[in-house]
């Protein structure tokens, strides 16, 4: 974050930002990919919290939600929506290079940094693995050898929310420097439970501490760096509310259970017998990054270790009754090495090769209960569950504890990847700029499931109609190549025009909750012999890009406009079959998607700073399962979206004062393929007020108002179906008012 240099204007930003995308410092202007670029300040400023609010402020992003889950967040509509462990998310996050993972790894807050990039459309040319969408890159504060230097932030605000934030740098030798950095938050909830009136649940509530350490050695031409980070999370889990609108499905229930089923309290707040949902994280991470000039190139070695446990819990079916609830339960490893060489800039041939390889190890046990007399009553339409079990069984039942049926299956992947990569630059013109690189990727998965066997004398009816007997396996490889080609024409020093064509490829997988049998499952009892996991294929994609980004009046003025298409195929998406009652992942056919993505940032006047977004998307899917209603057609993603910051800023002797707002607008979106037509996330508008005064460039005081509109808007809406109700879950932080005090020396 700040070290206490003075803050640029957005005009400076604007002309001189610098990006890492392509493995060489660049101006944004200068690179041929759609990309935002955020640096510390505007983290600072905007208080963002973790890395999925980056979505909130960059075009062609959506999806964002209070939790750990990254199985939402689309870029130009694509997204992965598999919260199991046989797939992989779309979007590819690192920070400082290294791969961040999946659920339960991925998300963590946002403090000590330098800045962030946002890149979309397909990126394993230069990512590798997982960002076949786009991808997140955060860079880290690094030790210093400049001295001694620091910040320290308190905030505090309405809903008993208190954040602390401090770092450190510390000059050891001419040739260490250590930096030690951390930050806290907690804060109460904000969404009422209907089922516990007696009680102030105020759910959505949560802590987090996160601290890094970090330390630097320079000597001569080599350059290193270890970083060791541990963030500690415990939120509650999103809470669900089902709509009174999905009649279908509340009609059958209330009839089966011979009583009118109605959800509870107001749109904002929820009616579940989950009165404590649950979303635990520890994620702990080291990192290695070593530089050596060789003249000829620069040799970079990035030496990642990730390890994380995870517990989530929800209620999603939204309803007073136990029907549905889920637990997550989640530990692995990812450790990555990569080597590369990159040329030096300022010639007219530049490139960059190198090699990659990646281990991760990820076990789940995923339970589902459900009281057993709704299973009897409203599953399988008995009025006694001993009728059902003499039925099914020819044995007496006996109730289980509590009464309810638990369900588990327990998962494990074991991955392993490599890759090898390579691009080349050359200026065949003083103005014109030619590129080609490419990337071949091999990825290998063993999937172990073992679907036990029920514990209660029902059996497995519910989640699954059968059991496994033991741990079942398989083992799958895949290989892609991910090539990119692009050419860049700057008409004047202070314009330029490029074109892009970039093939996006994503590994296939296992699903979590089905399998693949040689011949027919008889319900109720075990798999036949020779059943495995059921896998699916990988994705792969075609994405056109054209764009121009430049600067005008005198630099004061930035702008970036994006034209892009792609063409996808065998998109993973997770589906409910309503037949089988089985979450499956699927590919589907063919997803035809295209837009505009505009950027203009810049001085409006002398006192007055914009930062300013909007995106335009479409997209059409064919060759999947049927759905004849009007919105069906599209992936799962706003077709209007902007957002951004102006500034009005006010010199006051040796300080300055300054009011600033902030927009972010998000179109409404479908949910599903198959949507039923009965929930979805409307349209929303949010905006936030700071009034600072900065002192001597150390001492920063800020007032602010968020959400000043009090829109309690929703995050997301799910589709329902079968004996799930249609529902909407991730209402957003009403308006709130709170301070900061900021110091930088």
């Amino acid at each position: 974050m700040p070290t206490g240099d003075p803050e640029p204007t957005a005009g400076e930003q604007t002309a001189e930002i610098v990006v890492t995308a392509q493995r060489r410092q660049e101006r944004a202007a200068d690179v041929p990919i759609a990309i935002t670029a955020i640096d510390q300040t505007f983290i600072d400023n905007a208080r963002l919290d973790d890395v999925k609010d980056l979505v909130t402020f960059t075009p062609g992003f959506s999806g964002n939600s209070d939790d750990s889950y990254i199985d939402g967040l689309a870029i130009r509509g694509i997204t992965s929506n598999d919260y199991g462990i046989g797939g992989d998310p779309s979007i590819g996050i690192f920070k400082d290079g290294i791969y961040q993972g999946r659920t339960g790894s991925a998300v963590t807050s946002l403090f000590d940094l330098r800045g962030a990039e946002a890149l979309r459309g397909p990126q394993g040319f230069l990512f590798g693995r997982n960002a076949i969408s786009g991808a997140i890159s955060l860079t880290t504060n690094k030790p210093q050898l400049s001295g001694t230097k620091g910040h320290a932030y308190l905030g505090l605000a309405q809903g008993a929310r208190i954040e602390l934030e401090a770092a450190l740098n510390l000059l050891v030798s001419s040739e260490i420097a250590i930096r030690v950095a951390g930050f806290a938050t907690r804060y109460d909830g904000w969404v009422d439970n209907a089922f516990t009136p007696d009680r102030n649940d105020r759910l959505m509530g949560g802590n987090k501490q996160a601290v890094r350490g970090s330390a630097l050695f320079e000597r001569g031409a080599v350059r290193a760096t270890l970083i060791v980070e541990h963030e500690r999370r415990r939120l509650d889990g999103t809470p669900y509310r089902a709509s009174n609108a999905d009649r279908e499905v509340l009609d059958y229930v209330s009839e089966a259970i011979g009583e009118s089923l109605v959800v509870r309290g107001g749109e904002r707040d929820v009616d579940t017998d989950l009165m404590n949902p649950q979303d635990r994280g520890d994620i702990t991470s080291f990192t290695a990054l070593i530089d050596a000039d060789l003249g000829f190139a620069t040799l970079s070695s990035l030496t990642g270790y990730r390890g994380h446990r995870f517990f989530y819990s929800e209620d999603y079916d939204g309803t007073s009754l136990l029907l549905g609830n889920y637990k997550q339960r989640q530990h692995g490893t990812y450790a990555s090495q990569e080597l590369r060489l990159t040329s030096p800039d300022g010639g007219a041939l530049t490139w960059s090769a190198g090699i990659s390889g990646y281990r991760e190890t990820v076990a789940a046990r995923f339970e589902n209960e459900a009281a057993e007399d709704l299973v009897c009553r409203v599953g399988y339409g008995y009025a006694d569950c001993g009728e059902l079990t003499q039925d099914l069984y020819g044995a007496d039942y006996v109730p289980a504890t509590a009464g309810v049926l638990v369900d588990v299956n327990d998962a494990r992947s074991d991955n392993l990847g490599f890759s090898a990569f390579g691009d080349l630059n050359y200026r065949i013109a003083p103005r014109l700029h030619v590129g080609a690189g490419v990337r071949y990727s091999w990825d290998q998965k063993h999937f172990t499931l073992n679907v036990l066997p029920s514990a209660s004398t029902l059996g497995n009816i519910w989640t699954f109609t059968y059991f496994t007997e033991g741990a079942i396996d398989a083992t799958r490889h895949w290989s892609g190549g991910t090539p990119r080609v692009y050419a860049r024409y700057a008409p004047s020093a202070t314009v330029n025009l490029y074109a892009s064509l970039t093939r996006g490829y994503k590994a296939g997988g296992f699903g979590s909750f089905t399998v693949d049998s040689p011949t027919t499952i008889i319900d109720f009892e075990a798999v036949p012999e020779g059943t495995t996991p059921d896998a699916f294929a990988p994705e792969k994609m075609w994405s056109r890009e054209v764009g121009v980004k430049g600067t005008a009046f005198d630099r004061r003025v930035g702008f970036d406009l994006t034209g892009f298409s792609y063409t996808y195929r065998d998109l993973q998406t997770v589906f409910f079959d309503t037949k089988t009652r089985t979450q499956q992942v699927i590919n589907v056919g063919r997803v035809n998607g295209h837009g505009i993505e505009g950027a203009i940032s810049g001085q409006l006047g002398r006192n007055v700073d914009l930062i300013a977004n909007v995106s335009w998307s479409h997209t059409r899917k064919s060759g999947d399962r049927e759905c004849d209603l009007r919105d069906c057609g599209g992936l799962a993603n706003p077709k209007w979206t902007s957002s951004g910051a102006a500034t009005f800023h006010q010199p006051l002797a040796d300080a300055e004062g300054y009011l600033r707002a902030e927009w972010s607008y998000q179109g409404r979106r479908r949910e599903s393929f198959d949507w039923r037509g009965i929930t979805r996330r409307p349209a929303a508008t949010e905006v936030n007020l700071r009034l600072g005064y900065k002192a001597d460039q150390r001492w920063e005081a800020v007032f602010y108002i968020e959400n000043v509109l009090n829109q309690r808007y929703l995050r997301g809406a799910e589709n329902g179906g079968d004996l799930t109700p249609a529902n909407t879950w991730g209402v957003v932080q009403p308006r709130r008012i709170g301070a900061e005090l900021r110091w930088r020396g």
